[in-house]
């Protein structure tokens, strides 16, 4: 018996990598936040929406000696209009990519078949863009006025971390140790 939890509950913990590389994020905004399906190109105000604030599903990778998956956050309205909030996106986020020269230099992460067009000097977070944004564990928090966007658009990529999975399988054996204790003294 004690084996067969052992093992379901190292089997689960396997199981969330999965779920964690697959989560997709969520938002409390003032627009709609929706996942970008097209192929782009995405980067040179080619979207003009002033009713959504869209993200994508981009790739998994390797940033400073950790696995993370990468999604890109992209506001571009029509008009000048602000976007404020927050974005949860169930694992620590690690990075964030919001300048021309970043988001040029991460392409890696970006979506297969998803064409990218980094080269107006003035996509990404302008200055006090950049002051309104901050990120502690899973959540990305667009403050006070948040980002205003009229021209180029505002292009975040954001790297979360994907949990080695020796880590949630030593959890999963942790938590059968405790289900075992806690059967003994019963």
């Amino acid at each position: 018996m004690k084996r067969s939890l052992i093992k379901a509950l190292a089997l689960f913990a396997l199981s969330l990598v999965g779920s964690i590389v697959q989560a997709t994020p969520t938002a409390s905004l003032n627009l709609a936040f929706t996942e970008y399906l097209g192929s782009g190109p995405v980067g040179n105000d080619n979207l003009n929406d002033d009713d959504d604030f869209y993200w994508i599903d981009e790739a998994t990778g390797t940033y400073a000696g950790q696995k993370v998956k990468s999604y890109l956050l992209i506001f571009e309205p029509e008009s000048s209009r602000d976007a404020f909030g927050t974005i949860s996106f169930g694992s620590n986020i690690v990075a964030l990519f919001y300048e021309q020269s970043t988001l040029e230099n991460s392409k890696a992460f970006g979506k297969a078949g998803v064409s990218y067009d980094y080269t107006n000097p003035f996509i990404g977070l302008e200055g006090v863009d950049q002051a309104n944004t901050s990120y502690a564990g899973d959540t990305l928090t667009l403050k006070d006025r948040g980002w205003n966007a009229a021209m180029a658009g505002d292009h975040v990529r954001v790297l979360v971390a994907i949990p080695e999975p020796g880590t949630l399988a030593l959890l999963g054996l942790g938590l059968a140790g405790l289900a075992a204790t806690r059967r003994r003294k019963q």
